[in-house]
């Protein structure tokens, strides 16, 4: 009922009450049969509001965990991508080790390969739609509170994590080569592309020892980490793909 027809059954009601000429009864019964009609045609309009802003906000929500599960599949592949790309300059370190502790050094394979002793790779996400949707205060439109437990670990935990993770190590890694890794070595130009160095003569060195085994097993580390990450945002995606299902 539209607010003009409100307004004129109240109107009615007004007019009843103070019509002289009917009597007690009459009026009552006229006056509540207008309010009646209020009340009825009042929360009709407040039911189809609510439904309107419950269709609305499972729009809302279903637009959201489409565009996750999206962003979701896309980083799965990204960081796949990423640990392959990466894989070897964590092979450098493991031969590397490898070499130091049986006291079998192949110069040319450090030296040639020298280039991954600084190299970097940094995990980044996107987090823009799930930020832009928590802080509309829209979570709260995820009725699958095992889901929404699941989404709020990925996105508030494990990822910012692995972004920190890797920006501290990288970072740290670079700040030790730069003090007592490159000084030391001769830098090997056959390639302008690639800072090789003669690594080969730092077999000796406790530094560069410590850099090979210490920073090596961080980085097969954090390339399982990764993978655990993958499988994580993997599991999440299908598990919003049965929601989106339902």
């Amino acid at each position: 009922m539209s607010e003009e027809k409100v307004i004129h059954h109240a109107e009615n009601a007004m007019h009843v009450i103070q019509d002289k000429e009917k009597g007690l009864g009459s009026k009552a019964k006229e006056f509540f049969w207008e309010i009646f009609i209020i009340v009825i045609a009042v929360s009709f309009t407040l039911l189809l509001h609510n439904w309107n802003d419950s269709l609305h906000e499972h729009k809302l929500a279903r637009a959201f965990l489409t565009g996750i599960k999206s962003d979701l599949d896309t980083g799965a592949i990204h960081l796949g991508q990423a640990v392959q790309y990466f894989q070897p300059d964590v092979q450098y370190y493991i031969n590397a080790r490898q070499q130091l502790a049986t006291h079998q050094i192949n110069a040319a394979y450090l030296d040639t390969n020298s280039w991954a002793l600084r190299n970097t790779l940094y995990f980044s996400f996107d987090m823009g739609r799930f930020e832009g949707f928590k802080s509309s205060g829209y979570l709260r439109l995820i009725e699958n509170q095992t889901l929404l437990k699941h989404l709020m670990s990925l996105y508030t935990v494990s990822i910012p994590f692995q972004v920190e993770a890797d920006k501290l190590l990288f970072d740290e890694r670079r700040r030790y080569y730069d003090e007592h890794i490159g000084p030391k070595a001769p830098l090997l130009m056959k390639d302008p592309g690639n800072m090789m160095l003669a690594a080969s003569k730092l077999v000796n060195d406790p530094y560069f020892q410590y850099y090979i085994i210490d920073y090596g097993s961080f980085l097969e580390e954090k390339q399982r980490q990764k993978l655990a990450l993958i499988q994580e945002m993997k599991k999440l995606s299908a598990e919003i793909g049965a929601e989106l299902d339902k």
